[in-house]
């Protein structure tokens, strides 16, 4: 594979962000994990998460040496970074590792960074070396494990949302046809979905009609659709005006003010659609924001 004449694309999932080969694909993704896979073989391993207390690279190697001899066989020892590989990974403390096996090798970085107290497992599978150096260090000059402006990138499997990072993934499902993915904060829950093929779900029936089966409110009935466009459909639903509503939302468990809007994308051949919950009225800015950052790429 000539990577350099390879597209690249932006892959940011709970906080980390890189830039890696179209041809690698996301294989397994967990909250904090994703293994990239190139022909259905393990390319690229992330780990990740927030350190309480001192971090040590020592003890961090030590256990990453014991899970690749019990799960792999292979012995796992500390070695020096690459010139290139320490240029691009300035900004963190970093510990180069490197395994080696009959058919395939692995060479990789464990990385603290002292600004945001996040620990990163980064690891290349190697099948030929000479071929995915030039990635390695291109992808880790791109990596990034936080931001500056309070939001999070969330870019895989074709969809990208910027969020808050008040708001916390609960819940994720990819499957054919549909997507979704779920965030929770004090305030509120936040529901991304992606539904397609589009040509499929509209062929005999409008977005309205669409919105009114895949969405029902806690009492278990279809929301009343309020159409927006030919292309785009929006509902809300709040407790009445009044103060004995508004003392008895603020002690249920269950959130009464609610509001969804669902788009067409014809040129992506999907629908999007954004669900919002919770105690308080919602403000039309906060709602505009999320949908605005949620595209198809």
């Amino acid at each position: 594979m000539d990577y350099g004449q390879t597209p690249w694309m932006e892959i940011a999932w709970n906080g980390i962000r890189f830039m890696a080969p179209a041809d690698w694909q996301v294989g397994t993704i967990g909250k904090h994990y994703l293994m990239l896979e190139e022909e259905s073989r393990p390319v690229l391993e992330f780990k990740w998460g927030q350190v309480k207390g001192a971090f040590s690279h020592q003890a961090n190697l030590s256990r990453l040496a014991a899970l690749h001899k019990n799960k792999l066989g292979k012995a796992v020892s500390e070695c020096p970074l690459p010139a290139e590989w320490e240029e691009a990974l300035g900004k963190y403390k970093a510990t180069g590792f490197s395994w080696q096996g009959k058919t395939i090798c692995g060479k990789g970085v464990i990385l603290y960074c002292p600004a945001c107290q996040n620990a990163t497992l980064i690891q290349f599978y190697q099948r030929d070396s000479s071929k995915t150096e030039g990635v390695s260090q291109r992808l880790l000059r791109s990596f990034q494990d936080h931001r500056e402006d309070n939001q999070i990138v969330w870019s895989v499997f074709g969809i990208r949302a910027t969020i808050p990072d008040t708001l916390h993934l609960v819940r994720h499902r990819f499957e054919a046809g549909r997507f979704e993915m779920a965030f929770r904060s004090k305030e509120h829950k936040v529901t991304l979905h992606r539904w397609g093929p589009a040509s499929f779900l509209l062929s005999n029936q409008d977005l309205s009609e669409l919105a009114g089966k895949m969405l029902h409110h806690l009492w278990g009935e279809p929301y009343p659709v309020i159409t927006v466009s030919r292309k785009a459909v929006e509902w809300s639903l709040a407790p009445p005006p009044t103060i004995w509503a508004y003392w008895w939302n603020r002690i249920k468990a269950k959130p009464s003010f609610q509001w969804f809007r669902l788009w067409h994308l014809e040129e992506r051949n999907c629908v999007f659609g954004v669900e919002i919950e919770g105690k308080r009225p919602l403000d039309p800015r906060f709602l505009d924001r999320i949908c605005a950052g949620y595209e198809s790429v």
